[in-house]
């Protein structure tokens, strides 16, 4: 079976994106990679069923329907993110702007998650997510003087949040200011032991101490600090996934020959990955709640199919999640109703071709009769 890809252009508003698509076929994955300005903004993989060798019958036909269906899916739903941006800034509602501002974000179209960041701080100075959102906003972009004073404003507030150490505790370290990014992440600590990231980003900073205390020959000191790291690693494999176990690993492995820059290495690169370059579950759920609440058309069979594969694998990995359970369960219920509407046209075919089908005929007038309080249930709900 052959490789299949896609690369097309596309005009949203006043911008221009490019979207290039392809399969891994030995790995069963479709990609997706978004670029504007011939920046790669995110990506999109798709984990789609393979056949046997022996099922070769129309798979290439049926691979290039499943990277076409992909590939469409992601374009109409940057197109639908950008319309309803533009709803959500004709009401007042800091929710919305926050949770709209984090989808952006997540797909690193930065400057309208700043502006949706900043309407929703406007709204409502007193929610300190959007602070904490907005300076996470410009610490991606590397604007980290304009981080340090939106994250300041809060901070002077005495606000026990987490996220807000953590953030200010990568902004120091960025800035070089190693000493205050180990005070600033041992707070978030404070706040949440099981706070994985902040651990992560702790021992990055005592890395970068090692680094010092080696140049200097401050060995009694370098023995201290290697010490202090073991105990962080040991709680990311305490607290952390498989993939935070096994990136610990690496990281000893490293220790062991105190090869301190690629221990580094391994660091930056791995928050580029798990805490970067991936969208968090929640934003996974606010993309459909956005899109059911805003949008002016209704999804598709293929758009409910795509948010139920999206959150469904989120939910595998983050079970304890009530927010993507409702959705998921709003997503069925949408589903039961395309298909509700689908047998009810079926039966008015079954009908039409055969007046006389009193099997077809009954059960039209029950589906006509009594589904309406059905319908209307999941109208209700949804």
């Amino acid at each position: 079976m052959a490789d299949v890809g896609l690369n097309e252009a596309t005009q949203i508003g006043s911008r221009e994106f490019h979207f290039q698509t392809s399969t891994l076929v030995d790995e069963g994955v479709i990609r997706t990679e978004v670029f504007e300005k011939g920046q790669v903004l995110f990506v999109m993989n798709h984990q789609y069923e393979r056949r046997s060798p022996s099922q070769t019958d129309g798979a290439d036909s049926r691979l290039r329907h499943l990277v076409d269906k992909f590939h469409q899916t992601i374009i109409e739903e940057i197109d639908s993110l950008f319309e309803i941006s533009e709803q959500v800034f004709e009401e007042e509602n800091p929710v919305a702007h926050e949770r709209i501002g984090q989808v952006f974000l997540s797909t690193h179209i930065f400057d309208k998650a700043e502006k949706h960041f900043l309407k929703a701080i406007e709204l409502d100075p007193g929610r300190n997510g959007s602070f904490v959102y907005l300076g996470r906003c410009y610490f991606m972009q590397k604007r980290f003087n304009r981080a340090e004073k939106i994250l300041s404003q809060i901070l002077d507030r005495k606000v026990d949040y987490p996220d807000l150490y953590n953030m200010m505790g990568l902004v120091m370290m960025k800035k070089e200011n190693f000493r205050e990014a180990l005070q600033y992440f041992k707070q978030a600590l404070k706040q949440n032991a099981t706070y994985v990231e902040a651990y992560l980003n702790l021992a990055e900073a005592i890395l970068h101490r090692i680094d010092i205390q080696k140049q200097k020959r401050k060995i009694t000191d370098l023995k201290q600090s290697v010490k202090f790291l073991k105990i962080i690693l040991k709680k990311i494999d305490d607290y952390g996934n498989v993939d935070d176990r096994n990136h610990c690993r690496l990281l000893k492995k490293a220790l062991v020959k105190m090869d301190t820059h690629k221990a580094l290495m391994l660091l930056r690169e791995y928050r580029e990955n798990a805490f970067i370059r991936n969208t968090p579950p929640q934003v996974i759920g606010y993309k459909f709640q956005l899109r059911l609440l805003y949008s002016a058309e209704e999804m598709s069979t293929e758009v409910l199919e795509n948010y139920e594969e999206k959150i469904s694998q989120a939910l595998q990995k983050n079970p304890s999640y009530p927010d993507l359970w409702h959705y998921l369960a709003l997503i069925h219920l949408m589903q039961c109703r395309h298909y509700f509407l689908k047998g009810l046209d079926n039966f008015r075919d079954a009908t039409r071709i055969n007046p006389q089908f009193d099997k077809a005929v009954k059960n039209l007038r029950l589906v006509e009769n009594d589904g309406r309080e059905f319908l209307a249930l999941i109208k209700t709900i949804a």
